[in-house]
C-alpha cells in the first residue's frame, strides 16, 4: 500500500471538502423542493376537497347520497349505498375520496390507490352534516403516486445522481488542483537534494507570484546564504588557526633543533631557544586561550538559576580596569569622565564579560595610537535605558577597505601585521560576540590618521 504522502493528502482534502460541500447544497436542495412538494401537494388537496365539499352539498347530488343499497351506516343510512363514481374521472392516479361517518366507517369511495413502500401520504378533510348520514367526514387522500409526488422522487434521483458525479469529479479535480499546486513544491526538493557542501552558493528558483511558495523560497535562499558564511567563515577559522598555530610550533621546533645540536657544548644557545620556546608557548596558550573564550562568547546564554539576570556596575569596572591598561602604552593620555565617586551604571552582563570586552578595546586603542596622543572613555544612559560607552583615540585609524572585516576572526589591519603589536586578531571578534550575546551592540567610526571611535551600547539593569 502507498504511503499517504502530502499530495494525496491534499487531493483527498480537496476532493472531501468538494462532495461535503456538493452533499450539503444537494440535500439543501432537496429539503426545500420536497417540504414546498409537500405544501404544494396539501393545498391542491385542500382545495380539491372544498369542491367536492360544495358539490356533495348541492341538492342535485342528494339521488347520489340515497341509492338503496346495503349501506355501513346505521339507522336509514344502513340501507343507503352513497355513490361517489362521479367524482372519479376528477381523482388523479393514487387519490382516493371517501365519506366517513362519526364512527369512522367508509359510507361511499371513490378512486384507487395504495401507499407505495416509502411513499408520504398527503391527507386533506372536511366535516359537513348530510341529510339522513348526519355529521360526516369527507376525507380525500393522496397515495405518493401524484404528479407532484413522482417529481419529488424524480429530483431526488436526480440530485444523488448528481452526487455521485461530483464525487467522482471531485476526486479527478483533487488530483489535479493538488499536482498543478505542489509542482512547484517538488521542483524546490529537487532543487534542494541537488546542493551539497561544495554548492552553496546556488540558490532555488523564486517563483515570481507574490505567495507563500515565494516566501518558501526565499526563506531557503536565506538560509542558504547563512549557511554559506558559515561554512566559509569556518574554512577561514580553521585555516587562520592552523596559520596561527603553525608559527610558533616552527619557531619552537626550530630552537629544539638548535639545543640538540648546540645546546651542550653553548649555555648561550640554550639559553636563548629556552627563551624563544617559552615566548611562543605562551603565544599559543594566549591563543588557545582566546579561542575557548570566543566559542564560549558565541554560545547560547543560559538563563541563570532563579530567573535574575546577571548585572554589574560598568563604572566599577572601568574603575577597576584602567589603571591596569595604563601601562600597555605609557606615553598615551587616557581619560576617563568617571570616578570612584561616579553614579553606579548597572548593566545586564556578568563582571568578567564587560572586563573582558572593555579590555580588548581600551587596549586596541592604547596599541594604535602614537606616543603623544590620547584615548578618552566616556558613558552616558539613553533614553529607553540603555548604557552607550564610547571609547575615542586619535590613533592611526582604519581604512574604509578594512572597516567592514575588523570584526573577523584573525583579521589584522595593515598597520597591526607585526606579531609584537597585532596580537591575535581575535580581540574585536570576541568583543562583538560577548555584546551580541547579552543584547549589546558595538560599533566603529574610524578616519584613517585622525582616529577611531568605539561605541558600546549595554543593556541598562
Amino acid at each position: 500500500m502507498k504511503p499517504w504522502t502530502f499530495s494525496r493528502k491534499v487531493s483527498a482534502s480537496i476532493a472531501l471538502t468538494a462532495l461535503a460541500v456538493t452533499a450539503v447544497v444537494s440535500g439543501f436542495v432537496y429539503i426545500t423542493f420536497k417540504h414546498w412538494t409537500d405544501s404544494q401537494e396539501t393545498r391542491l388537496l385542500d382545495a380539491k376537497l372544498r369542491q367536492f365539499e360544495l358539490r356533495v352539498g348541492e341538492v342535485e347530488f342528494l339521488p347520489s347520497l340515497l341509492q338503496p343499497g346495503l349501506g355501513k351506516g346505521s339507522g336509514a343510512a344502513a340501507f343507503l349505498k352513497p355513490d361517489f363514481s362521479v367524482f372519479a374521472p376528477e381523482l388523479d392516479k393514487g387519490q382516493v375520496l371517501q365519506m366517513l361517518d362519526a364512527r369512522g366507517r367508509v359510507l361511499a369511495e371513490a378512486g384507487e390507490g395504495e401507499p407505495a413502500p416509502g411513499s408520504d401520504v398527503y391527507s386533506a378533510e372536511k366535516e359537513l352534516s348530510l341529510p339522513v348520514y348526519g355529521l360526516v367526514r369527507l376525507q380525500l387522500t393522496d397515495s405518493g403516486q401524484s404528479r407532484s409526488a413522482t417529481a419529488e422522487k424524480e429530483v431526488g434521483r436526480l440530485l444523488l445522481l448528481g452526487l455521485l458525479l461530483a464525487a467522482g469529479m471531485a476526486v479527478l479535480a483533487g488530483g489535479i488542483v493538488s499536482r498543478s499546486a505542489l509542482k512547484p513544491i517538488r521542483s524546490m526538493i529537487g532543487e534542494v537534494r541537488s546542493i551539497g557542501t561544495n554548492s552553496l552558493s546556488r540558490r532555488l528558483h523564486v517563483p515570481a507570484a507574490q505567495d507563500e511558495l515565494q516566501q518558501l523560497g526565499e526563506t531557503f535562499n536565506g538560509f542558504l546564504h547563512k549557511l554559506e558564511v558559515s561554512f566559509d567563515q569556518q574554512r577561514r577559522f580553521i585555516a587562520d588557526a592552523s596559520h596561527e598555530l603553525k608559527t610558533p610550533l616552527a619557531i619552537i621546533e626550530g630552537h629544539t633543533h638548535m639545543i640538540q645540536r648546540w645546546g651542550r657544548q653553548s649555555p648561550e644557545v640554550l639559553n636563548e631557544s629556552l627563551a624563544f620556546m617559552m615566548d611562543e608557548t605562551r603565544r599559543m596558550k594566549e591563543l588557545i586561550s582566546q579561542l575557548l573564550l570566543l566559542a564560549e562568547a558565541e554560545a547560547e546564554a543560559l538563563a541563570p538559576e532563579g530567573g535574575d539576570e546577571e548585572a554589574c556596575n560598568l563604572n566599577s569596572v572601568l574603575n577597576e580596569l584602567l589603571p591596569q591598561t595604563v601601562h600597555v602604552n605609557p606615553g598615551v593620555q587616557l581619560d576617563y569622565d568617571g570616578g570612584p565617586g561616579e553614579q553606579a551604571l548597572p548593566i545586564r552582563m556578568p563582571g568578567s564579560a564587560c572586563y573582558q570586552v572593555l579590555r580588548n578595546i581600551v587596549e586596541n586603542a592604547l596599541k594604535y595610537t602614537t606616543e603623544g596622543g590620547a584615548v578618552r572613555i566616556g558613558h552616558s544612559r539613553s533614553d529607553d535605558g540603555k548604557v552607550i560607552v564610547t571609547v575615542a583615540d586619535t590613533g592611526i585609524g582604519i581604512s574604509a577597505e578594512q572597516l567592514p572585516h575588523i570584526f573577523e576572526r584573525f583579521y589584522r589591519t595593515e598597520a597591526s601585521r607585526n606579531r609584537s603589536q597585532g596580537g591575535s586578531g581575535l580581540g574585536l571578534a570576541i568583543a562583538k560576540a560577548i555584546m551580541e550575546r547579552y543584547g549589546g551592540s558595538i560599533a566603529i567610526d574610524s578616519t584613517p590618521g585622525q582616529g577611531t571611535t568605539v561605541t558600546l551600547t549595554f543593556i541598562g539593569s
